[in-house]
């Protein structure tokens, strides 16, 4: 495979594991959009939410595809918006941006008029840019001179996430953007891979860095920790946000050398967090069960959340017992939902 056919190969994975973060618990979601966008969407007044195409085509040799396209279904009208993750920074990423806009815009287009003119709105637009970059500003921008001679600027907000910490996202309530806070280690690895030092200062270079990993994935799983316990970060999507960072850091110590120490520490660190955090919402989800009377109700929902727990910790590696540990289900139980995978 060619060198630029697996870097693509890469990034589509990569996308995919950020695109699961805003497809959490709608509540999450709402959240999300208005912490990106400065929106005030109240969760009550949406009624769905909606993932749109992300693949335009131009003409019969040229596609572009997007990274995400939302619609937010609500009882004051419809609201689209439009996601880019970024690592890198070029010239071309505002052109793309204003390509992919007008691209949807066409495809919301028809019937659509204003005053007798059809009408092209542009969804929202952010591009979050997870590696540190000296050069990128708070916007995206470039001139445009139109037929008649007049210039306007074309604009696209940046969140230059590389700036926040655990805690800054806790505070912003950007609670489904946690998992990549590993990415920030991502940039150095390359950079020492491709250096031409020694093979014995690569590896020193590269246990520093692994180094400063964990101690950010342990800052990483307090804030979730804290939000869990606050009940401002439901079980499920937990759940899932664990299973991203797990899916990142299996990238990471798969491309970047054999640190086997380390990376059995971290692995450690998240099976350790998992039953503790399973177990208090496990109880706290019993309890408010059983104060709203709904026993039946609350035995059935506790069982298909035990099951769907338990596959998602296979998938990360989860030992049989600590499963078991988490979820209360039998040893039986997990062993026949193993051989299902």
């Amino acid at each position: 495979m060619k060198l630029s056919d697996r870097r693509k190969k890469e990034k589509l994975k990569l996308d995919q594991m950020m695109r699961v973060l805003f497809r959490l618990s709608k509540r999450l979601t709402v959240q999300l959009i208005n912490g990106l966008f400065g929106e005030r969407v109240a969760t009550e007044d949406v009624k769905a939410i909606h993932y749109g195409n992300a693949e335009f085509i131009l003409d019969e040799y040229e596609r572009i595809v997007g990274d995400l396209f939302l619609k937010l279904d609500t009882r004051r009208g419809l609201f689209h918006y439009h996601v880019e993750f970024q690592t890198l920074n070029d010239q071309s990423m505002v052109i793309r941006m204003f390509r992919y806009g007008f691209e949807k815009a066409l495809e919301l287009a028809a019937g659509r008029e204003d005053n007798g003119l059809p009408l092209l709105a542009f969804p929202k637009q952010i591009v979050i840019f997870l590696e540190e970059n000296e050069a990128i500003g708070e916007e995206l921008a470039f001139r445009m001179r139109l037929p008649d001679g007049t210039e306007t600027v074309y604009t696209v907000p940046v969140l230059r996430y590389w700036m926040l910490s655990p805690r800054d996202l806790q505070e912003r309530r950007l609670f489904a953007l946690l998992p990549l806070q590993v990415f920030g280690s991502r940039k150095n690895m390359r950079l020492i891979a491709a250096s031409t030092r020694t093979d014995d200062e690569k590896r020193q270079l590269f246990a520093e860095e692994f180094s400063r990993l964990k101690a950010t994935i342990e800052e990483t799983l307090a804030v979730i920790r804290d939000l869990h316990r606050q009940r401002l970060l439901p079980t499920g999507d937990m759940d899932r946000i664990l299973q991203v960072l797990g899916n990142i850091l299996n990238y990471l110590y798969r491309h970047y050398g054999e640190y086997k120490q380390t990376e059995e520490e971290v692995s450690h660190m998240i099976k350790t967090f998992i039953p503790e955090a399973m177990k208090k919402g496990r109880e706290e989800g019993k309890k408010e069960g059983l104060k709203e009377g709904l026993k039946e109700g609350l035995k059935e929902g506790v069982k298909k959340g035990q099951l769907k727990v338990a596959r998602n910790l296979l998938k990360l590696g989860v030992d049989m017992n600590t499963i078991v540990e988490a979820t209360e289900l039998t040893p039986e139980e997990v062993t026949r939902l193993e051989e299902k995978k």
